[in-house]
Order: structure tokens, then C-alpha cells, then sequence
């Protein structure tokens, strides 16, 4: 078995992080309620002024060799009118939800862990206590990025809440509030920890190892 390494920096997805993404996730609106996409650029602008005043940027992006490697969204579930569909639902009150991900190369699915992880280390030291996500009871339609993959989730230390007509809510529990810088930092190791044991998960327990910078490396087995 040969381990190469993936080197990417993550970057916030907000206005300008948009015009990273593909054409295709750049146009869509599913999880904001536009079925068929955005009919105005005017209703895409309105909604991103709303999610960066109430929650900053709503996801993260990582960039390796000026190019797209992956992305994952998540904000307050108020800013997503998808959410509010589901029979499964509705999400914790006090939970931020996880919507869509996708990576760019099969060879590259070591990219969507390290940026849940990156995710949820920051959704920790912002105070969040609870992250959930939506996902399909058995196999995941492919090339469908709009719902996570239940076996992924459950990898990385999610939980079932309840589930209805073949979906499925998804939990995270973070804690509660961490006071200092210190603690702050002990309980984003402890997540990393938590995702990459390898108990819980079959790819290599490595692969997170640097997301205490900006830039990570991520073996990728082949």
C-alpha cells in the first residue's frame, strides 16, 4: 500500500467562496426552498446577506493547487426552508445543521472527513452545542450530495435521532460552553480525537493531524 499526501487549505464559503464552487452548486438553492435552482441572482444575494448577518459564513471550502477539492454547508436551520420538509424534523432548536457536501475525486473522500472535522472543531469554539444533519436511511443515491450518507456520519461519531419514510436526523453532540482559549483548544483535540479513532473509522487516523493550522495534509492510500 502506497500513502501519498493531499496538502489543501481550508477557506471559508461565503460570497467569494461562491465563485470557487461548480456552476451547478453555485445555482442551486434546494436546501433554501428553490426547487429548480435560483430564478434571480437578486433572491441568492438577499439569502447570503442573511446568512453572513445572522451566522457568518455557512460552510468551508478546501483548496489544494488553486482548485476545488471539496465543500461542506451548514448554518442555523432557519436559514435553510428545506429543513422544515422533512418528516424526519425538525431540527434542535439550538442545533446548527449540516446540509450538503461534496468532493471532487473519489480518490480525494479523506477531504469530506478533514472538513467535517474542521467544521465541528469550529462550531465548538464558537459555542455550539448540538450539530445535525439529514440523511437517506439506506444507500445514497449517487452523484446526490444534497443529504450526508448515513454510514459516514455514524464514522464520524453521529447518532440516529428518528427517521420516517426513508430519512433519517442525524446528531452530534458537542457539549456545553468552553470558557477559556485553553479549554477551547483541549476540546478541538478531543473531536479530532473522536473522529479519527480508528475504531470509528477505516481511513487513516493521520489524516487530521494538522487541523490545528490552516493547511492539512491528508494521506491518501492507493
Amino acid at each position: 500500500m502506497v500513502v501519498s499526501t493531499v496538502i489543501f487549505q481550508l477557506q471559508e464559503l461565503d460570497k467569494a467562496g461562491l465563485e470557487l464552487l461548480p456552476e451547478q452548486c453555485r445555482d442551486c438553492g434546494w436546501w433554501q426552498g428553490e426547487d429548480n435552482g435560483w430564478t434571480a441572482s437578486h433572491k441568492a444575494d438577499s439569502w447570503a446577506e442573511t446568512a453572513l448577518e445572522k451566522f457568518g459564513g455557512w460552510g468551508k471550502l478546501a483548496i489544494g493547487d488553486d482548485e476545488l477539492m471539496g465543500m461542506i454547508q451548514y448554518g442555523p436551520a432557519e436559514l435553510f426552508a428545506r429543513a422544515r420538509d422533512f418528516s424526519c424534523g425538525p431540527v434542535s432548536n439550538d442545533a446548527v445543521l449540516l446540509t450538503c457536501g461534496l468532493v471532487t475525486a473519489q480518490t480525494f473522500e479523506p477531504v469530506r472527513k478533514s472538513l467535517l472535522t474542521a467544521a465541528l472543531a469550529e462550531l465548538k469554539e464558537r459555542d455550539v452545542e448540538t450539530v445535525e444533519a439529514f440523511c437517506f436511511e439506506d444507500d445514497a443515491p449517487e452523484n446526490d450530495c444534497r443529504l450526508f450518507d448515513q454510514g459516514f456520519l455514524a464514522d464520524c461519531g453521529f447518532y440516529p435521532v428518528r427517521s420516517s419514510r426513508g430519512l433519517l436526523l442525524m446528531r452530534f453532540e458537542l457539549g456545553g460552553v468552553v470558557p477559556s482559549k485553553a479549554r477551547k483548544q483541549k476540546s478541538r483535540r478531543r473531536i479530532l480525537e473522536r473522529i479519527t479513532r480508528p475504531s470509528a473509522s477505516p481511513a487513516p487516523v493521520a489524516m487530521c493531524e494538522s487541523q490545528e493550522s490552516r493547511t492539512t495534509r491528508v494521506p491518501v492510500c492507493s
